[in-house]
């Protein structure tokens, strides 16, 4: 009996066994054939590094402007249009806040819908709103335009690359996630100075439109001809499918979790929310940091009257930032690779203990060390709210309800992010100073440490419990299988 829940082959990439797999599944047998383990030809290119790339290109642009890009316009645009730090940092937790409840969505959509729809609809939408800003002359404008950007943008951006990956990838999927999102680095070493080169030289107005085109040139056709939601899709398998135990590909200490979870009992599970409370933990602190990091180091114009923070020009402080946006090239594909290998405890140490470093170099922003060490060491930090939400919980719960559960739980994080930038604007607006807003950083990120560790052993407990009870096992997709190997409900 044939199997009809799997593909059928896609052209050359549908031809040959794979990897050195020996077994076969009797439906796929019956075929005579099946889709090749790893979904390429011996020897060949897998498909999946095909979304890879395209993500990359993604989060190169469309994060990256909207993420990294945004605070080289922060001191330009409150002297410009007469507004307070704390009334932009409002709208940039605005467009936190509303794609913390577009996550949701689009969590759920990236398990229904296709990915290459949802590429599309993002990259337009990106370059629509990008445009729009430069023509901001009012308060309310520049609020409005941030809930577009959050429904759409923030929110479809990372989830959607990272759950999309994740699906496309059973070994190697710290590995191939942290390289997509390591994008957001990439565009920012060559966009952060171009930016700034371009906001002193010809006004933030025109930089708003450059970035536009860049958005539309370099991310939408690959994404467009490549993005696939799932390795059926295009007659494969996820990348070693089926080989985990098999070889010491994947050495990480994290035992896969291929029973059944899914979000009905996560939600009730006091593990789940330790590991919400840990990325709210994370948010916060990528939220008062990115959004502060280059009036930290320059200075502020309040009602005319100027606050000098760090004393450093724009232009320097352009150049510290990319140096940090460099360093977040490297350290994304270093955080995948050691949740690869060494597991998440130790991605969860390091990235715990890079964020308090960080926050105690902010602490000295008229220095040049600080400044810089502070980039060194949250250029590894901030990596833990990008690279660990789809890993985290792929590692802890499976893959059953990918989308929907990485999309709760990047929709608390980015929660934590709205919070802040908001909490840290306020306390600037009152102090004068952005020392109290890093001591916050500190005990935010020691917090998000304790949590994520806690919420490992207390994973496991619930995948043991879940196994007793019996529940359905999963396929290398995440879809839940019976005893012959096919899928419940096809």
């Amino acid at each position: 009996m044939a199997d009809t829940t799997t593909a059928q082959h896609d052209g050359p990439q549908g031809a040959g066994a794979l990897l050195g797999e020996e077994a076969s599944r009797p439906a796929e047998a019956a075929q005579g054939g099946r889709p090749p383990q790893g979904g390429r030809k011996e020897g060949g290119f897998f498909y999946g590094w095909w979304i890879v790339i395209g993500g990359l290109l993604i989060m190169a642009t469309c994060y990256t402007i909207f993420v990294n890009c945004i605070p080289l316009f922060q001191s330009h645009m409150v002297a410009d249009l007469g507004i307070s730090v704390g009334q932009f940092n409002t709208g940039v937790s605005i467009c936190t806040v509303v794609a913390v409840f577009a996550s949701l969505v689009i969590g759920r959509l990236t398990d229904k819908c296709s990915a290459r729809v949802l590429a599309a609809v993002t990259i337009l939408t990106s370059s629509i709103v990008l445009v729009l800003f430069s023509f901001i002359t009012e308060l309310w404008q520049l609020y409005a335009l941030c809930v577009i950007a959050g429904m759409v943008v923030v929110a479809g951006t990372r989830l959607l690359v990272s759950v999309v990956i994740a699906n496309w990838f059973t070994l190697k999927r710290g590995l191939a996630v942290s390289i997509a999102l390591a994008g957001s680095g990439l565009g920012g070493v060559v966009l952060s100075p171009v930016t700034s080169a371009m906001i002193e030289g010809y006004g933030w107005r025109p930089a708003f439109l450059l970035l536009a085109v860049t958005c539309l040139v370099v991310a939408l056709p690959l994404s467009v001809a490549t993005f696939r939601s799932r390795p059926s899709d295009k007659g494969l398998e996820p990348y070693g499918a089926g080989q985990v135990e098999q070889t010491k590909s994947d050495r990480s200490p994290d035992v896969p979790v291929t029973v059944s979870i899914g979000w009905k009992h996560l939600r009730k599970s006091a593990g789940f929310w330790l590991l919400i409370i840990g990325f709210v933990m994370m948010g916060i602190t990528n939220g008062a940091i990115i959004t502060n990091s280059i009036s930290n180091m320059t200075s502020v114009t309040l009602d005319g009257v100027e606050v000098v923070t760090g004393g450093h020009s724009t232009l320097w402080a352009g150049t510290v930032w990319s140096f940090y946006l460099a360093v977040v090239i490297f350290a994304k594909v270093a955080l995948g690779a050691i949740y690869d290998r060494w597991g998440m405890k130790t991605g969860t140490i390091l990235g715990t203990a890079t964020s308090v470093l960080a926050g105690i170099a902010l602490c000295f922003p008229a220095t040049d060390w600080g400044p810089i060490l502070a980039c060194l060491f949250f250029g590894f930090a901030t990596c833990m709210g990008t690279v660990a939400p789809p890993i985290m919980v792929v590692k802890e719960y499976g893959k059953k309800d990918l989308g929907t559960v990485t999309g709760i739980v990047t929709a608390f994080e980015m929660f934590g992010a709205a919070v802040g930038s908001v909490v840290s604007g306020i306390m600037f607006d009152a102090y004068f100073s952005f020392v109290p807003v890093w001591i916050m950083v500190i005990i935010a990120s020691v917090v998000m440490g304790v949590t994520l560790l806690a919420s490992i052993p207390a994973a496991r407990k619930l995948v043991e419990r879940r196994r007793a009870e019996g529940a359905s096992e999963l396929d290398a997709e995440g879809f839940e299988i019976d005893a012959m190997g096919v899928r419940i409900g096809a």
